[in-house]
């Protein structure tokens, strides 16, 4: 399909607006308008000084339009947004499909309506602005505005947080001003004061080892090296990185508010590297009694109750044991080694050796499950009554194996997923836990959405920080991500993705 963009160069836009209702169609895109148009859809947009236009034509003749004015809306829109709009409706009159989250393509729903609510808006403005001009359902656009409340509520925890960490006290380290305060968390702190507090900051640890590879999965894992010692090697690399993180948080004057220890499955290392690695951690930053610090269990295999005791030895409060299925036979068809009967068994180790926050993450629309198949996993994980969950919707990764071999899976329709979806929200909410922090990814089954549900108190602060985009995250590890939050401006540094690769430069520095 061929779009084709005039006096504009919003390609990312048009894309992830086109891909709504071509799921499947390769777009190419161009600046020139054409004499003569192709046979099948072509999508043209532009923008001129006052207004945004989409025409969607078809066999050489438009079949639809729409201009929406750059000032007249009932909010303030930029002109890039504006003109998604445009090229929604006009898709929505010539093509049609069904889309709860509406004209809301991105990864953070909850953002814009979390600014709408700093701004004083009203619940009953957000629902209604959500439903016109976004075209959101009224269950999606409740909740959008229960999880932003949640967000703004829960990064005033975090920047509640500012007790100095053991290091630098005993270094007698001075903790400068912090230069990544933001304007809302000088607000939170209260004028007139002349010394802030520490920044919080989130500290992440990547370990992307995992005994399989699920055929869904396109993260930066492996499972298969050649090297035997390359588990080794690596923890000592993520040894050497911790110290020069934690040399960097006291410069920045920053304290650990939260820790994820992630991948991958960190649980894959053997019972003595991970102890070693925990030891490594521990002497770099020091750890908080009463900081968040979550570690990933996500495949119960790989648990034991002499790991449960490291983790609870090193400080790990927090922790992920992730069925995503009850289904015996759906967790053989995604790849993984492990039964419903082994995640019962693990969690019980968790709760023996003393996590009293354990996370469990389901993923819908996997292939060849049902709403029936849903409503048993959930029922039995709210018979465990855990404090966090989890819903994933299945994204079919570029990378994945899925994706490679798509007409090999039996993959659940939008109206069943959405079926699903609302068996486990029901289920989540039926026991006592709610929405918290929410995000979508590319190429999602129904462009539908991840929501983390909570037992109050329990909230994953890290998960909040990192998604909501409310405070400044370090990583460390192959394929970890920096993101710097500092006066309403992000950026990043990404890690090399490759573990060997990482290992090999750390060990040239």
């Amino acid at each position: 399909m061929i779009c084709i963009l005039l006096n504009h160069s919003f390609v990312n836009e048009v894309q992830t607006v086109a891909q709504l209702f071509f799921p499947n169609e390769g777009l190419t895109f161009d600046h020139i308008d054409m004499d003569e148009y192709p046979q099948g859809y072509v999508i043209k947009t532009a923008i001129t000084v006052d207004a945004a236009s989409a025409y969607v034509i078809k066999d050489a003749g438009i079949v639809a339009n729409y201009t929406l004015s750059l000032n007249a809306l009932p909010i303030h829109l930029s002109p890039r947004r504006v003109l998604m709009l445009a090229l929604y409706h006009a898709l929505q009159k010539a093509v049609g499909a069904y889309t709860p989250w509406g004209a809301l393509t991105g990864i953070r729903p909850s953002k814009m309506v979390r600014e709408w609510l700093e701004s004083g808006w009203s619940d009953e403005k957000i629902i209604s602005t959500l439903a016109d001009p976004f075209c959101c359902t009224s269950e999606k656009a409740g909740l959008a505005l229960s999880v932003a409340r949640a967000e703004s509520e829960l990064t005033r925890r975090i920047y509640n947080i500012a007790t100095p960490i053991k290091p630098f006290r005993k270094a007698g380290v001075a903790i400068p001003l912090s230069k990544g305060v933001t304007e809302a968390c000088r607000a939170s702190f209260g004028r007139g004061i002349n010394m802030f507090p520490p920044t919080p900051v989130g500290i992440y640890v990547s370990i992307p080892f995992c005994p399989t590879r699920c055929v869904y999965c396109s993260f930066n894992v492996a499972h298969n090296f050649a090297s035997p010692d390359i588990h080794a090697q690596y923890v000592t690399a993520v040894a050497q990185e911790c110290k020069s993180q934690a040399k960097r948080l006291a410069q920045m004057g920053g304290v650990v508010s939260s820790i994820y220890i992630g991948g991958g499955t960190p649980t894959s290392l053997s019972e003595k590297l991970l102890e070693q690695l925990l030891d490594a951690f521990g002497s770099a930053f020091g750890i908080n009694s009463g900081i968040e610090y979550s570690v990933e269990a996500g495949r119960p295999d790989t648990l034991t109750k002499h790991k449960l005791d490291i983790l609870r030895k090193y400080g790990a409060n927090r922790i992920a044991v992730n069925p995503q299925t009850l289904n015996d036979q759906t967790l053989s068809v995604i790849g993984r080694k492990h039964t419903a009967a082994d995640f019962f068994r693990a969690f019980a180790l968790a709760r023996d050796a003393g996590f009293e926050c354990i996370n469990t993450d389901i993923i819908v629309g996997l292939p060849g499950e049902t709403p029936d198949d849903v409503c048993r996993t959930m029922e039995g994980i709210a018979s465990l009554s855990p404090e966090n969950i989890t819903v994933h919707t299945l994204a079919i990764k570029r990378a994945s194996r899925l994706n490679a071999l798509r007409n090999d899976y039996a993959l659940p329709g939008i109206e069943d997923t959405e079926t699903m979806l609302n068996i486990a929200n029901a289920t989540c909410v039926n026991t006592g836990l709610r929405p918290y922090y929410m995000y979508r990814q590319k190429n999602m089954v129904g462009m539908f959405e991840n929501v983390g549900y909570s037992k109050p108190g329990h909230e994953c602060l890290y998960n909040v920080g990192m998604m909501a985009e409310t405070q400044t995250v370090l990583g460390i590890g192959a394929g970890a991500v920096s993101k710097f939050v500092e006066d309403g401006k992000i950026s990043r540094e990404f890690n090399v993705k490759n573990p060997e690769i990482y290992v090999e430069r750390s060990i040239d520095t």
